[in-house]
């Protein structure tokens, strides 16, 4: 939970880790005042120390426009050298950006729902749910159907998942069909879009 992260940060940020400490003053976690600003001082002190996650949450800082000037151009480039040193939500982030894929997109998702290298951020991985989603990514759409049922990241409205699962159940997605069963909903997939899906993937 957030009270055992928020704890777990405050350690290793009392140890000198840069990463750490960038991510307290982000979320305002223990003495740490929240400030952007004070969060991307720390993440630039961990970059200059070549640490992969400083490295990783700087670039987000410069993409989002978050304690600094949106700067998309050097976002990519930080993003590159973390990629370089093979740190895998950065690697995702960058497929996900070049090329629009909607697996990486999801598979970074992946990394905030779980907190894989990165802050676990609920928030910020439902966005990237819906990014996948509205590129047609069945998993995604599926996903965010749990997310609306179980109100994880965003406000529980029900009459949002089953629109979510439906979708995903129009797409052959069988979990999404089960769910729906489960919730008391009898729902018929529609099989033009299943084609329709499997012509995608290949």
């Amino acid at each position: 939970d957030e009270e055992r992260a928020s704890s777990i940060y405050v350690d290793v940020a009392e140890k000198g880790h840069w990463g750490a400490k960038g991510a307290c003053h982000r979320f305002g976690y223990g003495p740490y005042l929240k400030s952007d600003e004070k969060a991307v001082e720390c993440f630039r002190k961990g970059v200059e120390e070549g640490d992969e996650v400083s490295l990783f949450s700087l670039a987000w800082c410069y993409l989002a426009g978050t304690g600094v000037d949106k700067d998309v151009v050097k976002g990519l480039a930080l993003l590159s050298q973390a990629a370089g040193k093979g740190f895998a939500p950065t690697i995702f982030f960058l497929v996900a950006c070049l090329e629009g894929s909607g697996v990486a997109i999801f598979a970074l998702a992946g990394c905030y729902l779980e907190g894989r290298g990165v802050d676990k951020d609920e928030v910020r991985a439902v966005a990237l749910l819906s990014q996948a989603a509205d590129k047609g990514y069945a998993l995604a759409i599926r996903a965010l159907g749990e997310y609306y049922k179980d109100g994880r990241g965003v406000e529980k409205d029900e009459v949002k998942a089953i629109e979510y699962f439906k979708k995903a159940a129009d797409m052959g997605d069988e979990y999404a069909i089960s769910t729906l069963k489960d919730m008391g909903i009898a729902y018929t997939p529609c099989p033009a879009k299943q084609e329709q899906q499997l012509q995608q993937e290949e």
